[in-house]
């Protein structure tokens, strides 16, 4: 520790004392230091030490004592210094940058430094405009070893060089730059700034009005490598010159190419050729010009080609005949010497032809293409002149100089091509086909005479107008006659007319005339056809029926009968439209007529399908049955099995479309209902169906209409679609084929079909098909439930469901028809396994029958009594109430005085209570005198109190309270009383509670009315002021007129009636609903608190304010998952869904019913669990039954 400290002061103290001696002996000292990382560390401190010193005393010399400095320590010192050197001139600092650099082992390092510091440094005297930087740059660059630094380097130095001489005018240090571009190693990089480096020089003689200058910079560009670059740098000087105050002297010539003596003659030339362009250009006196030319061509022989090269080019931009002129004499001075430039001359004759309008100048240069060319060049050339004569309009000397290209052309190029074909064009529209031949077409092969003709011909009937082209049928007729496809080529021709809208505009007469030609009689009454399609199309869309019939005479023209078959199939299908579009029926009947008149039986058949789609179309789109009838009415005169097919599926799908959009309109008018013949569309797409069809690919396509009646489902989502899907489904003959179809419809009408209990698909549809407004009422749904039904697979299912249908056509006075079905099912009753079953099947046929053949109906229960000895005992009380249910239906219609008797026998053999009061029911329906009714009301009364389940004993005593409330008296009320009392002590939900509450006093008011006694008005209040639900209670007390206790304005229930109107009125506002909130979070017991949030998400949802609605159900909902036990909150969330369940929102109850089920699904106790199962079930059964 003490070596370092005695080091660091030796360095500090040399460093301080300036002798060098002593820093190379600090220097040798730490050399000897043992540890090569400890040597490092010194080496470094010593070096920043050094640094610092330098830099910050200003001690450059320091720098030369730095060990082991670093690449880039010495990259970032040498810069420092240099930038102090620009700074104050001190050569010191200059010295040590090339100190520094040395301390670098590899030369490329040394020049990669070099390089940057020469750059900074021209950029200073740039920026300074001191010359002295700008040399120190050099002297720095001198120093660069490698060629590669020295060339990257000077592309960034010599525009800096550029930038200083043009602003200080300093020549010399651009021509400096002109030295140094040689060492640039990229030849475009050199290039450029050697066109740089001679503008400038330029630049700075015009600018200053010395032409030395700029014939110096002329010299420079001269040797520019690249030949644009130097000739585009030579343009540009003169250019500038001209423009400038040296105008005079960069226009004489001979001076400028004088002071250019050691000039190649090559580059002498170029710089010939752009001070005579410019002079040409510029010059406005032709006699100076001329007179200057003169001398130049006879001091400089070698300049004459390059004269008559600039005369043709001016002769070519300017149109000028003077200069063309003037080039055949200075060519001609020279025509010893070489060769005649014909190429320009033909470029400058056409352009001073196409200005003056004479094409004399180029006919006869045509000559001096004979004489001096060979047939290929020859060939282009004409070929050149050619179109500037065509784009003159002189067709004919142009169509003559292109017989000299056509004879003189050995290979057939796109150019000559094109012309050929724009002068065929043109020999079209003067109908000189004559010419063409002679002169064009002549001479070349029959391949190229095809393709020249077919596209000038195709080109004309694109581009021309059509009253032209109508001018000229004649010529395109006898032109075409020469090319070998003669037919094609017409049908092509009439194809692009076609298109182009020409029969729109003009009598199609014309294009008739142009397809007479084609030789192959069946290809010329084809596109006659497609001139006839064309003008029915055309008729169809003015609604022209007049071209609509011009169409259909035009196929007369057309001999061949399957080819005149098309031509009406094609203009029948745009009949249809029209028919369609003005829904004229008549125009397709005409069609027919038309059809059958003009082509022959075996043909006829074509059109007719036509006519037949043409019909299905228009019944689709008008709802016309009456179409589609005529259309079936075609289709069966067809006798061809084959069409017969083909047509019969569009047709039956025809019939199925119009089925369904009957349906769509019936309910986009918000009919949702059953209408007469609404299945008649299907039934005939049935009967079609069925009668053209194998049974093997019925199947298939019933699957296809169901899809597209399916299509119209996802629109209209009503369930009158299942009927005729139901119809069409049930005739497919594989089982699970036919029952997979079913269940599919079925899954489109989820909505409707999810309350229903069954999950036989069969009998499922025929429920959903009964629910339809006027289902039942018509017919062919009737017949439709019925074999609906024949499909069911459960037995007692099956019959009940027949059993509706009887009831049903009963209902609508079809007796023949229910009595049928009656009997059919009497006749298979035998086939019923179980006896049981047997005997409830034939008393309901009994009951059913009763009003249509009363012996009948008796011989069925009389046979349904015999067989009781055979059921067994768990289902003979069933059976016995179903027996007294059919003798009371024979009772009403014909009572005989043994059926009340027998009634009774029956009862008194019932041991199951339930069973037992549901049979008194029906003995009490038959019975007439009071004490026989009383007898049978008071066993009733009796009865139904000792029923052991309290909900099936409360679902009970409502029944009998019917017949209590009308033919009771205080006995058998009290009595009633007495058991709904004892069974409501047992109901754990409370709106079942309060309903059983309020059926009791209602009772006693009915009661009260009936025989005036006060004791039962007063029961009756007493029971209302009991019942703990605020709604049914309020409810009941306006009803019966009672007075509310004075503290009711202060209730909770009170407040929400306040804010129902405002609720209802879309009045209230937040305040309201806090203040209630508040009001009900004052109530201490949750369940309550959910009820009261309940009560006013059905007040808000009746009112459709929505949003608050949910808002109230969500609270409720929060309220409701706080209660424990779960047994007690699944009670309170069945409360809630009986409450909205018996407002007839089932989707709300629904869901909080699952909310319900799921929190007992968590009782542990499975009897507590089975209990609140069996409560949350009958509680909706008994709001269905006895609210609802």
């Amino acid at each position: 520790m003490d070596g370092k400290l005695q080091i660091k002061q030796k360095i500090n103290s040399a460093i301080s004392s300036g002798d060098l001696r002593e820093l190379e002996k600090v220097a040798s000292d730490i050399s000897e230091t043992q540890t090569r990382k400890e040597k490092k560390l010194l080496y470094e401190q010593m070096n920043t030490a050094l640094i610092n010193a330098a830099f910050d005393e200003d001690h450059p010399e320091l720098l030369s004592q730095l060990v082991e400095p670093t690449k880039d320590d010495i990259f970032d010192l040498a810069a420092r210094a240099a930038s102090i050197y620009s700074e104050k001139k001190d050569e010191a600092w200059f010295s040590a940058i090339f100190t520094l650099v040395d301390k670098l082992d590899r030369k490329s390092h040394q020049s990669d430094i070099l390089a940057r510091i020469s750059c900074d440094l021209v950029k200073a005297g740039v920026n300074t405009g001191d010359i002295h930087y700008i040399e120190k740059g050099g002297e720095t660059f001198d120093r660069i070893s490698i060629r590669k630094y020295r060339s990257a380097i000077l592309s960034e130095i010599i525009p800096l060089f550029i930038c200083y001489g043009q602003k200080h005018q300093n020549i010399e240090i651009m021509q400096y730059a002109l030295q140094m571009l040689p060492e640039i190693g990229d030849i475009s990089r050199q290039s450029q700034l050697h066109v740089d480096v001679a503008r400038a020089i330029a630049g700075a003689g015009i600018e200053s009005g010395k032409i030395d200058l700029v014939i110096s910079g002329l010299a420079s560009a001269t040797e520019i490598t690249q030949k644009i670059r130097r000739t585009g740098s030579i343009a540009d000087i003169v250019d500038a010159a001209w423009r400038s105050s040296l105008k005079k002297d960069i226009s004489d010539i001979e001076h400028i190419l004088d002071s250019l003596p050691d000039i190649p003659e090559e580059r002498l030339t170029e710089v010939l050729a752009i001070l005579t362009e410019q002079l040409l250009d510029r010059q406005r006196d032709r006699k100076q010009i001329y007179s200057r030319l003169l001398r130049i061509d006879d001091e400089r022989p070698w300049a004459g080609q390059t004269l008559v090269f600039e005369l043709l080019k001016k002769a070519e931009r300017s149109g000028e005949r003077w200069f063309l002129e003037k080039a055949f004499e200075f060519n001609a001075r020279g025509a010893g010497e070489s060769q005649l430039p014909i190429e320009e001359i033909v470029l400058s004759g056409i352009a001073v032809v196409e200005k003056s309008g004479n094409p004399t100048i180029l006919l006869d240069i045509t000559l001096l293409i004979d004489e001096f060319c060979d047939a290929a060049k020859s060939a282009q050339l004409y070929r050149q002149i050619t179109d500037a004569l065509s784009r003159m309009g002189d067709f004919y000397h142009a169509i003559e100089v292109m017989k000299k290209a056509s004879s003189s052309a050995q290979r057939i190029n796109a150019q000559f091509f094109d012309t050929s074909a724009r002068l065929i064009k043109e020999g079209l529209r003067r109908d000189e086909i004559g010419l063409i031949h002679e002169n064009i077409l002549g001479a070349l092969d029959i391949e190229i005479i095809d393709s020249l003709v077919h596209q000038a011909v195709t080109d004309f009937c694109k581009e021309y107008d059509f009253d032209e082209i109508v001018r000229h049928i004649p010529a395109i007729k006898d032109l075409t006659s020469s090319h070998r496809a003669q037919d094609a080529l017409l049908i092509e021709c009439n194809t692009i007319l076609i298109e182009r809208g020409f029969i729109s505009q003009n009598d199609a007469s014309a294009l008739v005339d142009l397809v007479s030609p084609i030789r192959d009689l069946e290809l010329r009454e084809q596109a006659i056809s497609t001139i006839a399609i064309e003008m029915a199309r055309i008729g169809v869309a003015r609604k022209d029926r007049d071209l609509l019939r011009h169409a259909t005479g035009l196929t007369c023209e057309i001999v061949d009968q399957r080819t005149r078959a098309e031509a009406m199939g094609g203009i029948v299908d745009q009949a249809a439209i029209l028919a369609v579009e003005d829904g004229d029926l008549d125009l397709l009947y005409g069609m027919r007529v038309l059809s059958t008149s003009l082509l022959e039986r075996d043909y006829c058949l074509f059109a007719m399908g036509k006519v037949i789609h043409g019909l299905i179309m228009y019944g689709i789109e008008q709802l016309s049955l009456q179409a589609l009838d005529e259309a079936g009415q075609i289709l069966s005169q067809i006798a061809d099995p084959s069409l017969q097919r083909q047509l019969a599926d569009p047709l039956i799908e025809g019939y199925v479309r119009v089925g369904s959009l009957q349906m769509a309109d019936q309910l986009s008018r918000g009919k949702v209902q059953i209408f007469g013949d609404m299945m008649k569309p299907f039934e005939i797409a049935l009967d079609l169906l069925k009668t053209g069809t194998s049974r093997e690919e019925i199947s298939i396509k019933i699957a296809s209409y169901v899809d597209i009646m399916l299509e119209y489902t996802q629109v209209y989502a009503s369930p009158i679609f299942a009927a005729p899907m139901a119809l069409f489904t049930l005739e497919i003959d594989g089982e699970y084929e036919r029952t997979a179809m079913i269940q599919r419809i079925l899954t489109f009408f989820t909505a409707y079909t999810k309350e229903f209990d069954s999950a036989d698909p069969y009998e499922v549809t025929a429920y959903l098909l009964e629910g339809i407004e006027k289902g039942v009422a018509a017919q062919p749904v009737l017949r439709l439930m019925y074999r609906l039904f024949e499909q069911t697979s459960d037995v007692y299912a099956r019959y009940t469901g027949m059993y509706r249908i009887v009831s049903a056509h009963s209902a609508l006075g079809n007796e023949k028809e229910a009595e049928a079905i009656i009997r059919r099912l009497h006749e298979t009753i035998g086939d019923l396994s179980e006896p049981s079953v047997r005997v409830i099947m034939l008393s309901d046929l009994a009951g059913l029958m009763a009003g249509i053949d009363h012996d009948a109906a008796r011989d069925y229960l009389a046979e349904a009594q015999k067989m009781l000895a055979d059921v067994g005992h768990e289902r003979e009380a069933f059976v016995r109430k179903n027996l007294i249910y059919a003798a009371r239906n024979l009772s009403a219609v014909n009572q005989q005085e043994k059926d009340v008797e027998w009634a009774m026998e029956q009862v008194g053999r019932i041991e199951d209570p339930i069973e037992y009061v549901d049979a008194l029911a029906a003995v009490f329906d038959m019975v007439g005198e009071p004490a026989q009714r009383k007898e049978i009301l008071s066993s009733m009364c009796h009865t139904v109190v000792n029923i052991s389940s309290p909900y099936i004993r409360l679902s009970m005593l409502f029944d009998v309270a019917k017949f209590a409330e009308t033919y009771g008296e205080e006995e058998e009320i009290d009595e009633l009383l007495e058991g709904m009392e004892k069974t409501a002590g047992h109901i754990q939900i409370p709106f079942i509670t309060a309903m059983t509450q309020q059926r009791m006093a209602s009772m006693l008011f009915s009661f009260y009315r009936a025989s005036g006694r006060i004791t039962a008005r007063e029961r009756a209040a007493d029971i209302i002021s009991i019942i703990e639900d605020d709604r049914i209670r309020y409810n009941l007390t306006v009803q019966l007129e009672q007075n509310m206790p004075r503290t009711w304005k202060n209730t909770v229930y009170a407040r929400i009636l306040d804010c129902r109107d405002k609720i209802r009125n879309n009045n209230y506002t937040t305040k309201d609903m806090v203040t209630l909130d508040r009001a009900i979070h004052a109530a201490p017991d949750r369940a309550k608190r959910a009820t009261y949030y309940t009560e006013l998400y059905l007040i808000a949802r009746g009112a459709g304010r929505h949003e608050v609605a949910d808002r109230m159900l969500f609270c409720a909902l929060e309220e409701a998952r706080i209660i424990r036990p779960l047994s007690r909150r699944a009670f309170v969330l069945g409360d809630m869904a009986c409450r909205i369940y018996a407002e007839r929102y089932d989707d709300r109850s629904r869901e909080i019913l699952d909310l319900a089920v799921s929190e007992a699904l968590n009782i542990r106790d499975s009897a507590i669990r089975d209990e609140v199962y069996d409560e949350l079930d009958m509680s909706m059964r008994i709001i269905q039954e006895h609210w609802l």
